[in-house]
């Protein structure tokens, strides 16, 4: 399904999550007989096969890969190198992984342990647990516990400052809150949009409760009882771990090269490392229902809760739970989380009907897509398909043509620098014949049959849509079965892409024809002969304002381009792009000014004709394009 990894952090953390948690690409339907055997052997080679061919092919330095069945481990295996300019291989019991949000099922873990010590209520407003902050009155219904743990807060996204690099000034927790607490863009519970930032409140919770801090917790009340002595959430890494750190790779050139550690400001959302023997632990403690020997994390009602339905957003959709993610296809219940640094890819996938469970881990920029490939592979081979879903209905033309159009994801920033994000990450659905078709962001179409008026089998991945739609009106919301953590809403509007495509190419290209004909148009007429005209040029102050108010946007959109490429903005904002935000405000005062001499200019006939129309039109598209920078946060100093 996927080519290649995309280079822009705008794809990669939307749709890093989506190929982790996601089970686009199963294949199968019907549930597995009862009686699942593995041949060992078999399956040794069979994993093999998957996990070298999808290193070699997404460039991965090093990988783990362990699967547990019945409560036996039957494969385990380390491959490539946790360092390879020291040739250091790869180990399943000493060498640590980044987990990235595989790290919130502690979270959520921990949670729970002090709800059942009544320190906590999970319907209660967290308000009552934060001290130094708050989260804003927006809605009258309240954030709590129990919609953190599902994503169904109600907040936007933010992604300014998600990392740090090791070295720099990493804040606290409550720090990290107060300063980059995130809107409220939804009431809680109406609608599951993933949230990192909802996790570290849940985190900082835990430590107001609990009086200590969160990874000293996880150790004390998690790690340790366990046996998990390879694992910890400490950045960055204690002193008898480091050795044993995987190093993070990008493929550059043709070669390798070693990256930097990635630091995770809030821990409980991302920040953990760990091994693959360590990671065999919690996967069969939880499939144990978090009993592992003697300890039990959790009682056995705590456990159900996080398997349990908070929200379905449509009919045939699985639900967004609290604490895992149901990654269910149609034929097989999978759950568990998944997580992406921008050099690490994990996932830890439950069959729990079948006492089944995988985790995987691998190092490396374009690694993201192998754990979801190797996993569709696992359970096309092992969880076979008896029966697909045949039930279908005939819909109009002119009824499917409602669903037509373009998606935003409801996870997106909403109040910062980063907003475009969202009509980057859009996904098309369009009508092919009678049959809806969308295109995921990696430029792999996927057709959709319906099933009813507005549910649609998607026959090659074996899961569903749904859309939101009243008779006669347009659909306004589309989900995605195995995807539970979202939904896409209809773009319109100023949401279009068309208008937001038109205001930048028409300011780009008006602005580089005034910084660079006038000029030359201006020392052309210096041969021209000086016979009198009968129509004048513009006046020399209006056209003045115009180069000037031309120079500064076309300054700021080479520097916004060159600041903001790749992945590096995550880790926070350029200097060269804080310097740049200048220049839209500096065109105002210019705007002003061209808006004046568009009533002079226009309203003086000896002007030529042309002249006056383009200089309105300038103007006009001008000051459209600062609208648009300010629609998208970046008049001024928004981050």
């Amino acid at each position: 399904m996927i080519q290649e990894r995309p280079d822009s952090i705008y794809r990669l953390l939307l749709t890093g999550i989506l190929i982790v948690f996601s089970v686009h690409l199963f294949s199968q339907e019907d549930r597995t007989p009862p009686d699942l055997r593995f041949d060992t052997i078999e399956l040794s080679a069979f994993m093999d096969g998957l996990v070298n061919s999808h290193m070699l092919e997404y460039r991965a330095a090093g990988g783990v890969a362990v699967v547990v069945h019945e409560n036996e481990v039957i494969f385990r295996k380390a491959y490539g190198y946790q360092d390879i300019d020291s040739e250091i291989p790869t180990d399943a019991a000493r060498t640590l992984f980044r987990l990235g949000s595989v790290s919130k099922l502690f979270t959520w873990i921990a949670v729970l342990q002090q709800a059942e010590q009544g320190q906590l209520d999970l319907d209660e407003d967290i308000n009552i647990y934060l001290e130094g902050f708050s989260v804003p009155g927006t809605y009258e219904e309240p954030v709590t516990l129990r919609s953190l743990m599902s994503h169904t807060p109600g907040f936007e996204d933010i992604l300014l400052r998600l990392f740090l690099r090791e070295g720099d000034p990493v804040p606290g927790i409550e720090e990290v809150l107060r300063e980059q607490m995130p809107k409220r863009v939804r009431p809680p519970m109406e609608e599951a949009a993933y949230s990192n930032h909802g996790t570290g409140l849940a985190q900082y919770i835990v430590e107001q409760v609990s009086g200590t801090s969160f990874e000293t917790y996880v150790e004390e009340n998690i790690l340790i009882p366990l046996g998990m002595e390879h694992t910890t959430f400490r950045q960055p890494l204690p002193g008898h771990l480091r050795e044993h750190m995987a190093s993070g790779y990008a493929f550059q050139d043709g070669r390798f090269i070693e990256k930097g550690f990635e630091v995770v400001p809030m821990t409980g959302a991302g920040g953990a490392s760990s091994t693959a023997d360590d990671m065999t632990i919690f996967m069969k403690t939880l499939l144990n229902h978090t009993v592992h020997d003697t300890i039990s994390l959790l009682d056995s009602a705590s456990y159900s809760l996080m398997m349990e339905p908070a929200i379905f957003h449509a009919e045939k959709m699985n639900p967004a739970l609290h604490g895992f993610i149901d990654m269910s296809p149609a034929h097989v219940r999978i759950i568990g989380h998944g997580g992406n640094t921008f050099l690490f890819h994990s996932m830890l996938a439950l069959f729990p009907d079948h006492s089944t469970g995988v985790f995987m881990s691998f190092s490396g920029e374009n690694a993201a897509p192998v754990c979801n490939l190797i996993l569709h592979h696992l359970v096309d081979r092992y969880f076979p398909v008896t029966e697909r879903d045949t039930a279908s209905v005939t819909l109009s033309a002119e009824y499917l043509g409602g669903f037509a159009g373009r998606y935003l994801p409801n996870r997106r920033p909403h109040s910062d620098i980063l907003k475009i994000i969202g009509m980057m990450t859009a996904l098309e659905v369009s009508v092919e014949g009678d049959m809806l078709s969308f295109t995921d962001l990696y430029g792999e179409t996927h057709l959709m049959s319906a099933v009813d008026s507005t549910t649609f089998y998607i026959k090659d991945r074996n899961i569903y849509a749904g859309f939101e739609r009243t008779a006669d009106e347009k659909a306004t919301k589309f989900y995605i079965s195995n995807f539970p953590i979202m939904a896409w809403e209809r773009a319109g509007g100023v949401y279009s892409a068309g208008l937001h495509i038109f205001i930048l190419l028409a300011t780009m290209l008006t602005s580089l024809y005034i910084l660079v004909v006038w000029p030359w148009l201006y020392f052309a007429r210096r041969n021209y002969d000086k016979r009198h005209r009968m129509r004048l040029p513009l006046p020399f102050f209006p056209k003045a304002a115009a180069w000037v108010a031309s120079l500064f946007i076309i300054l700021f959109y080479t520097i916004l381009m060159m600041s903001a490429g790749g992945t590096e903005i995550v880790f926070g904002v350029p200097s060269s792009l804080k310097t740049g935000l200048i220049l839209p405000l500096a065109v105002i005062p210019l705007l002003l000014i061209m808006a004046i001499s568009s009533i002079y200019i226009w309203n003086t006939p000896n002007l030529k004709r042309l002249s006056r129309i383009f200089y309105l039109f300038a103007t006009a598209i001008m000051i459209c394009g600062i609208l648009q920078l300010y629609f998208f946060n970046l008049l001024g100093w928004q981050y």
